[in-house]
């Protein structure tokens, strides 16, 4: 008769603990919810919505993933473009064109802020 050895394998399991990390004092205390590992931790700094008039263009906020395996660990400035979808006016297109001036000096303030940040080393 033949004796079968056992054997071993490694099996993943998500062990539920809380995880005691430093934060950046441009860190608004959102951590994304709940990370399921240390990977998935992302420090959000406070949420600017850009636009002028009636338009909402963009969503903009400091973000860091420190322990980010497949991205930077960098801090960057993570910007969501909203809806802007639709059929417009002669009159709406100058509004909006005027709206999108007005966003791109609100982002590169954001990018002279996020400058600074980085120069300070406040990772």
């Amino acid at each position: 008769m033949t004796q079968h050895l056992p054997r071993t394998v490694t099996v993943p399991v998500l062990v539920t603990r809380s995880l005691e990390i430093e934060e950046p004092d441009w860190c608004a205390g959102r951590h994304g919810g709940h990370a399921e590992s240390k990977v998935d931790v992302t420090h959000y700094g406070l949420e600017h919505a850009i636009g002028a008039g009636d338009f909402n263009l963009l969503r903009a906020m400091l973000a860091q993933a420190p322990f980010a395996e497949r991205a930077t660990t960098d801090v960057v400035l993570y910007v969501e473009q909203q809806d802007l979808t639709g059929s417009y006016t002669p009159d709406e297109v100058e509004e909006l064109a005027d709206a999108l001036v007005e966003a791109a000096a609100r982002l590169r303030a954001l990018s002279r802020e996020l400058a600074a940040i980085l120069a300070r080393g406040d990772q």
